[in-house]
């Protein structure tokens, strides 16, 4: 009996810098939802396309630069969706005004991802939010 060696794919992450603004957004929401379909993820794709549209939102709106960078990497149970930039203050949680049209991203994310965070760098900050599976991801 031969015994046939399995590869397992690590698929990389999907790192790429762009300038938020409003037409990119839809642009990027097409690509985190082809990610996560070639990742095999189709059931996050509306929860991690919309997180990732908040988080580059904030970037725009929220920032010194539009210039920024988002990352997706594959986790066991699920996706992290990350959105570098260069604002030095961390993201502000409030109570929205309800008759505003903005003002609720961050209660967004934080409805729609298990874990949400901001890591402060030198340069800048980077705010994640971890989009999870009711079960572990197979590895493919």
């Amino acid at each position: 009996m031969a015994i046939t060696p399995t590869i397992e794919l690590d698929l990389p992450d999907h790192r790429q810098e762009l300038v938020a603004r409003p037409e990119t957004l839809a642009i990027m929401r097409r690509i985190v939802s082809a990610h996560l379909e070639l990742w095999d993820l189709r059931d996050l794709s509306d929860a991690a396309t919309l997180c990732a549209h908040e988080l580059l939102t904030n970037a725009m709106h929220h920032t010194g630069s539009p210039l920024c960078t988002i990352t997706l990497r594959r986790r066991p149970d699920g996706v992290r969706v990350t959105v570098s930039g260069s604002g030095t203050a961390p993201p502000e949680r409030r109570d929205p005004d309800w008759s505003e049209e903005s003002g609720r991203g961050v209660l967004l994310i934080a409805a729609l991802a298990a874990q949400c965070g901001t890591v402060m760098r030198r340069d800048g900050k980077d705010v994640w939010a971890d989009i999870r599976t009711t079960a572990p991801v197979p590895a493919t």
